[in-house]
């Protein structure tokens, strides 16, 4: 391709030629004779003046030929790879760059034959979801039972005819709705709870009871988790049928049978006392009982065989009874050893929850606690509270009380299809107990010990190492991925001479917002101590964390709260230390990707720039409150995170697995430079 001569090109081939003649002619003089200092310093000058004249020029050559021209370019490629219909750039603007125009345009042309096998690769993918999609909704539509799948968020993705039919006057059901416009929340959360605790569960449908949210109808329904091929749930199927004409049926049944048995006994007790052959009275009498006890025993037990029930787990029920009770005047502490018990847990835990209320108003309790008992034949839930006060009085009243979401049966209509009416009362060490009749998980549930590694006891730049190949996660754009941002409040700084956790403080992360309702913030007896230079810190005094609990409750707690979101710290080192310390000790693992937000500072604002959490705060003008609490200081890193990702996102970075390779670079060359 000819070359164009234009732009600065003739002044720099007259400088360049001007700068020649002044050096041949400095040649010619000095070859005539030995020059003088002043010709040689004229001769000097001439010749740098020359070489600078030639330097600006060439400057502004490059400028006005190489980088306007190639910035020019840039703007057109982004153009082009942003969607642009251009089929490539024009080399005549760009010939004295050739021949990068040509190679540009050679990625061009593959760019827009990608998109075009994309857009068909989509379009037949699409094709075959909707038809795919077409078989499945006429599958639903054969069954009998309703069926509605939804995602995490509790939106409807998918329902058949059924569903609609049965729901349809109880609120709006379509796709991208919520569940709870039609269905009511709390039992379909609290199973929800309970299966994502105990994934084993969530696989072959668990039954449950559920209200409509408008309290018109009774749904018999069933549960199943939706998981990811990396075992994660990702979502669940809830299939349903109208219980109400069962379990008003079964009420009638229960009630005339309840008539039956108290109409009967008052004749049976006259005929006994007034008969003339009292042995004779008396046998027939027995014989008269005996037969209604068997019918009332029967149909209990069908009745029992009907309701809902799974195994669960009593630490996993007793935690979603105390959750029920969080912001009231009343304390529910759970305590005793864990056990299985088989139920519907959330009509059971409807009728555990009126019961403490009940008993706690009657007594004036402001703290009650709940355990679980079993023994080679029996299950019992406790229910305890301090002194030794008689519940038998009033334990009828309370009995009698309608549960409003389970269509008004009562408290002992939910206990008896359990286990029967065995209720009796207790006082041990100076506390009440109300002893409820249960019936023991039907399976045998083994929970395996982890077998943890031994953690070195120095601090190390390993916290990506959980981070790698974490499959599709990596793949999700940074604002799509749950983090818990955490902190950790300490009686020192060296964990491994003795120190230890004082507070844990957390905050989620979802969907790119600060959900600061949704935390975690527990002070932790540390059994030790607090030093006075550490309380200057965090404020937290012995006489505080006395009665708090220790860390072999809290760390399980937290390890739940963080489930497998993204863990996220400021010098993450330092607090991940305290907590996998104590791994082993209380059979927890914190094996979540993490996050180091100094690490992200010291990648986006270079080595140079401060990176303590006030430093960056500064930077950003983001305002601290409650410093030096753990809360407080997560709130604040939670924000620094928002910021940091945006940063990322300007460079490009937009996923885990890209900001795990760039920090690992950044890693790698930092301890380089600290090795030379």
């Amino acid at each position: 391709m000819p070359q164009k001569w234009r732009g600065p090109f003739p002044w720099l081939l007259a400088a360049f030629i001007a700068n020649v003649v002044v050096i041949v002619a400095a040649a010619y003089f000095l070859s005539q004779g030995v020059v003088d200092q002043e010709e040689l310093t004229a001769l000097t000058m001439v010749a740098l003046s020359g070489s600078a004249v030639m330097f600006a020029l060439a400057w502004k050559i490059v400028d006005f030929q190489v980088v306007r021209l190639i910035r020019r370019m840039a703007t057109e490629v982004r153009a082009i790879a942003h969607g642009g219909t251009r089929a490539g750039i024009d080399p005549e603007r760009y010939a004295i760059l050739s021949p990068l125009p040509e190679s540009v345009n050679t990625l061009t042309n593959r760019l827009a034959a990608a998109r075009k096998e994309l857009s068909d690769g989509l379009a037949g993918a699409t094709a075959k979801a909707d038809e795919t999609a077409s078989r499945l909704a006429a599958i639903l539509n054969d069954l009998h039972e309703g069926v509605v799948v939804c995602n995490l968020r509790h939106q409807v993705v998918l329902y058949n005819s059924v569903a609609m039919d049965m729901l349809v006057e109880a609120g709006q059901l379509g796709l991208g709705r919520s569940l709870f416009e039609t269905v009511a929340r709390d039992p379909v959360i609290h199973m929800l709870e309970m299966l994502t605790h105990r994934l084993e569960l969530g696989g072959r449908g668990t039954p449950f009871l559920a209200g409509t949210a408008d309290g018109r109808m009774l749904l018999q329904a069933r549960m199943t988790l939706i998981r990811a091929p990396e075992g994660d749930p990702t979502g669940y199927v809830i299939t349903m049928v109208d219980a109400g004409p069962q379990v008003a049926a079964l009420s009638r049944r229960d009630a005339l049978l309840r008539e039956v048995v108290e109409g009967l006994e008052s004749p049976l007790l006259r005929l006994r006392i007034a008969a003339d052959n009292p042995v004779i009275v008396a046998r027939e009498a027995e014989n008269i009982q005996a037969a209604i006890q068997k019918v009332t025993d029967g149909y209990q037990r069908a009745l029992t065989e009907w309701w809902p029930m799974a195994d669960l787990h009593s630490g996993d029920f007793f935690g979603l009874v105390a959750r029920r009770f969080e912001g009231d005047a009343l304390k529910v502490s759970v305590t005793g050893l864990p056990v299985w018990l088989h139920a519907d847990s959330h009509s059971l835990a409807l009728a555990v929850e009126a019961l403490i209320r009940q008993i706690a108003e009657r007594f004036g309790m402001t703290e009650m606690d709940l355990a679980a008992e079993t023994t080679e034949d029996e299950a019992w839930v406790d229910i305890g509270w301090s002194g030794s006060t008689a519940a038998k009085p009033a334990l009828e009243g309370w009995l009698s009380t309608p549960l409003s979401l389970l269509g008004n049966m009562t408290i002992r209509d939910v206990l008896i299809h359990h286990a029967g009416d065995a209720f009796r009362q207790e006082h041990r060490a100076g506390r009440s107990w109300l002893r409820l009749p249960m019936r023991k998980g039907l399976e045998v549930h083994f929970q395996a010990k982890p077998n943890l590694p031994t953690r070195p006891e120095f601090y190390d730049l390993s916290l990506l190492d959980n981070t790698r190949d974490i499959g599709e996660m990596g793949r999700l754009p940074l604002r799509s991925i749950t983090f818990v941002v955490f902190d950790t409040e300490t009686t020192g700084l060296q964990p491994s001479q003795g120190d230890q956790i004082v507070q844990i403080g957390a905050v989620r992360v979802v969907n790119g917002r600060i959900l600061s309702g949704e935390s975690f913030n527990r002070i932790v007896n540390p059994g030790k101590t607090i030093p006075p230079e550490s309380i200057k810190f965090h404020g937290i005094t012995d006489e505080m964390a006395r009665d708090k609990p220790p860390l072999g409750v809290v760390l399980p707690q937290f390890r739940a709260f963080a489930a497998d979101a993204v863990l996220v710290a400021h010098n993450a080192a330092f607090d991940l230390k305290f907590l996998r310390m104590r791994e082993r000790d209380f059979g927890v693992k914190f094996d979540n990707p993490v996050l180091d937000t100094m690490m992200l500072s010291s990648f986006l604002d270079g080595p140079e720039a401060g990176h303590s959490l006030d430093a960056i705060c500064e930077r950003f003008g983001i305002e601290i409150t409650d410093r030096h609490t753990a809360l407080g200081d997560a709130i604040v890193t939670a924000a620094v995170l928002l910021r940091h990702i945006e940063m990322l996102e300007t460079r490009g970075i937009t996923t885990l697995d890209q900001v795990v390779k760039e920090l690992d670079i950044n890693i790698q060359l930092h301890m380089r430079q600290q090795a030379l």
